[in-house]
């Protein structure tokens, strides 16, 4: 392979990575944009069918889990009202997989304005399925939760190593 050969396949894997790392950051802003309109179809389909979403509140096993949370009365309420912030993230590439950490933050509108209503640590496991980017595992911890610095502890000791 020449110098001129090698130099090309190089910027082919570093643009690679530079998509990749893009299309992560999108899928998780999509997950946001979508579970804000009350989107079932648009907030599970970030997920893997079998993916899961470990909140502190609750485990939702799968897509039909997921649908299931976006559209309950609870957070149906919410719908018009609220607005996920989602990063920055920090991306760990590795071929088809993927880790990514970073915060959450929700906020509500109320009687009295705009509160914070939540703000989370949270690491996304994801997998190129298909050629696209889902997430198979996401762990969400709120601020102040007992687990909190433990699941960001983790997941910046992935992206670190």
């Amino acid at each position: 392979m020449t110098d001129l050969e090698q130099r090309v396949e190089q910027l082919g894997q570093r643009l690679q990575a530079v998509e990749d790392e893009l299309a992560i950051h999108k899928l998780i802003t999509r997950y946001g944009l979508a579970v804000d309109i009350g989107d079932v179809e648009r907030t599970a389909e970030v997920f893997a069918e079998d993916g899961i979403y470990d909140a502190d509140v609750r485990i939702m096993r799968g897509r039909v889990a997921v649908r299931d949370m976006v559209s309950s009365p609870r957070h149906q309420q919410m719908v018009g009202r609220c607005a996920h912030q989602i990063g920055p993230a920090v991306v760990k590439l590795d071929g088809d997989r993927a880790v990514a950490v970073g915060y959450s933050r929700v906020y509500l509108r109320n009687d009295e304005g705009i509160e914070i209503y939540r703000v989370s640590y949270n690491r996304w496991a994801l997998e190129r399925r298909a050629g696209q980017w889902l997430i198979t595992h996401r762990r969400t911890r709120l601020l102040g939760h007992e687990e909190a610095v433990s699941v960001f502890r983790a997941g910046l000791d992935e992206i670190v190593a």
